[in-house]
């Protein structure tokens, strides 16, 4: 069995990875398989070919959110869809068996190209959908296991809903991912529900042993009643080392829809995280160190965004970030036709003309 995914998946649509994803390394730990680079799919003659999705058609809040900003596909779904059109091809002149899974698998249950479509969790199913047709629902995982290899983000998930990865799975992945990064991510719905304070410290400590530490996701309501000077003091997080997970309010919906003092306790303890929220509460969450992200609502978002973007500038500290103000600052006056008709070309004329305009405005 070969794995793969389209090319924006593999590598990861908004930075190049030369690593796979996460998921596609947990889907060959589970079944063996070999992973190969899409590119290089034509060189293998298996009978089975097991992709991995992540949001393929862009129907996850973000993707959505994406597609209304351009008014299109997201690069990552076009990268799919040319991905699939291959695939198909493949399929018919090798006589492959095509089988899908994934956290967007879901999207995909009128794909005819698709032998079987695993929704949910492979650790329990993956033989059976391998061996089966149809629509398969994943079974609750009962045993973990652990990678083979690096990721491309360092990631190491540590809980799943209610249920805790074994201690061994997530040291040994620690190992395994601080090897090629000198880092780990942990992954999870929310730190904080990782278990009760010394546990959540504990790990914190422990992982800390294998590098930088991140973590995916933090809870505002577990927040509001958790000590976070512990996790300040473990990760050893300071004025000059932060960290930034994306803040919840709702398990299994990025969109923050609770009130934004929480933020004040975060941000006390050098926690300044990724905020997705509605555009028209914007401005509620600029008063605060947090990578603050509206979400489209009305006309009048490019102005919103361009504002957020300023705020959030100081804490992404991206190297050409002069470049992004400039798109930006076209997104206002063109009400999103330059994002819309953004490809690399243009991007290319972008970097010279807001060189220019930064010049120019260091100049005056």
């Amino acid at each position: 069995m070969i794995l793969s995914a389209d090319p924006s998946t593999f590598r990861s649509w908004w930075r190049r990875s030369k690593y796979p994803p996460y998921g596609l390394r947990k889907v060959e730990a589970i079944s063996g398989g070999k992973i190969v680079q899409p590119e290089h799919l034509d060189r293998y003659r298996e009978e089975i070919l097991g992709i991995y999705v992540n949001d393929p058609l862009g129907r996850s809040e973000i993707g959505q959110a994406i597609s209304r900003i351009v008014q299109g596909d997201p690069p990552y779904v076009k990268s799919f869809k040319k991905f699939e059109s291959r695939i198909r091809e493949l399929r018919d002149r090798n006589s492959l068996k095509v089988v899908v899974g994934g956290p967007g698998a879901w999207q995909l249950q009128d794909r005819d190209w698709i032998d079987s479509l695993l929704i949910g969790e492979a650790e329990e199913s993956l033989e059976e959908a391998v061996k089966g047709k149809g629509v398969i629902h994943g079974r609750r995982a009962e045993r973990f296991v652990v990678i083979r290899a690096p990721s491309g983000l360092a990631e190491v998930e540590v809980n799943r809903g209610s249920r805790r990865i074994p201690e061994n799975v997530i040291l040994e992945e620690m190992r395994i991912q601080s090897s090629a990064h000198g880092r780990v991510n942990l992954i999870t719905s929310d730190i904080l529900s990782y278990g009760d304070e010394s546990e959540v410290t504990d790990l914190l400590i422990k992982a800390r042993k294998f590098g930088e530490v991140t973590f995916s996701n933090i809870g505002s309501v577990t927040a509001m009643n958790f000590d976070l000077e512990k996790i300040r003091t473990a990760l050893n997080l300071n004025e000059n080392h932060w960290i930034s997970p994306v803040l919840n309010s709702v398990q299994g919906s990025c969109l923050y829809s609770l009130n934004s003092e929480v933020l004040k306790l975060l941000n006390r303890n050098y926690i300044y995280p990724m905020v997705y929220v509605e555009e028209e509460r914007t401005r509620e969450f600029l008063q605060y160190k947090a990578v603050v992200i509206p979400l489209p609502q009305t006309e009048n978002y490019y102005k919103v965004l361009y504002e957020a973007w300023k705020h959030d500038r100081v804490i992404v500290k991206l190297p050409f970030s002069f470049v992004v103000d400039y798109v930006l600052k076209k997104a206002v006056e063109t009400r999103g036709k330059n994002l819309r008709e953004l490809r690399s070309s243009s991007l290319i004329k972008y970097i010279f003309m807001a060189g220019f305009y930064n010049l120019f405005q260091f100049v005056k």
